[in-house]
Formats: C-alpha cells, structure tokens, sequence
C-alpha cells in the first residue's frame, strides 16, 4: 500500500479523488470541491493522499488534519471496484504505522444504514473504540442540518474525560465552527 501526498498539481490524482470523493459521500457529508482546493493551497495541516497499489492501481484516499495532539481522519473512502479486498485495512494499518499520534475520526451511526453498520465493524477490527457520546459532524455549507455520528479513536485520548475538548478542538479548527 503506498500513500501518495496529493496537491493542487496532481492533476490526475485529485480528479480521482474528487470522483470517487462525490461517489461516496452524500452532500452534506462534504465540503465544497472548491474548498478542498482552498485547503490543500492554505492549509498547513490538512493532508490528502492517494491510496495506491504497489502495481500503481488508484484504490481510495485519505484526508486527514494533523492537529496539536491527534490527527482527524475527514475523509477515507475505497472505490467501490477495489472494496472487500483488503485494502481499507491495509490503508488503516500505513496510517497507524506513520505515527504514534492518537487517530479521531467520525462515522454515521450503525441504523443510518447497511453501510453505516459495516462502517462500525470495520473500524472495530481495525482496533478503534467507538464512543457512544453526544457528537454531532457540524455542516459544511449553511442549509444543511449538523449529523449525528459516533466518534473513533485508535490509542488513547483520555476519553470520556477529554471528549468534549477533543470534540470542540475538530469544531473550531476543522469546521471553523465557533464553540
């Protein structure tokens, strides 16, 4: 599995990112493409990467921000071609290999849907804890209603006991959401 930092000249790469981007992500589960591009120019900590095969086959991506002390999985999708063949776990596994930060992440809540409860018993194998507390994933754009979801989290963060200022640190710094 190879991780491939993406920019705003790859051309290539960000279009399949986009693609796939749109394809697994409903609307409001998004940012504006436009926003993305604004992210990947200005901002220091937001990281996307390519998730590619060792034969150089695009399977999925990663966007991630490295915070003070976590790093927030955004975004993590596999193509829809390449699911069920290991490579979201050996995706999970690199990630987990390239730091020893604590990973936070958020997922739809197992009855939004079939998905959704794979989604929960992927990361559980993966050895994240999912948290039962009050989290709600803040909109992207003004229109859209917050979503409630679970919180992951891959080493110890201290939760429950610091949830609620790992929770408010996503909000100000990845949504821009005043607390």
């Amino acid at each position: 599995m190879i991780l491939k930092k993406v920019t705003l000249d790859n051309k290539s790469d960000l279009e399949f990112i986009e693609k796939l981007y749109i394809e697994s992500f409903p609307r409001y589960e998004r940012r504006p493409i436009l926003q993305m591009h604004q992210l990947l120019e200005t901002e220091e900590r937001f990281n996307m990467y390519l998730l590619e095969t060792e034969d150089n086959i695009r399977i999925g991506f990663v966007t991630y921000w490295m915070l003070d002390t976590f790093i927030f999985l955004d975004h993590f999708a596999i193509s829809s071609e390449q699911r069920s063949g290991g490579y979201g776990k050996k995706a999970v596994e690199k990630l987990i290999q390239q730091t020893d930060l604590p990973l936070v992440g958020e997922i739809e809540l197992p009855g939004a849907s079939e998905m959704a409860s794979r989604r929960v018993k992927f990361y559980e194998k993966q050895g994240f804890q999912i948290w039962d507390l009050p989290y709600e994933q803040p909109p992207y754009e003004h229109g859209y209603e917050p979503i409630p979801m679970l919180t992951i989290t891959y080493r110890d963060l201290g939760f429950p006991a610091t949830f609620e200022t790992i929770r408010d640190t996503i909000y100000s710094e990845v949504y821009k959401k005043e607390i």
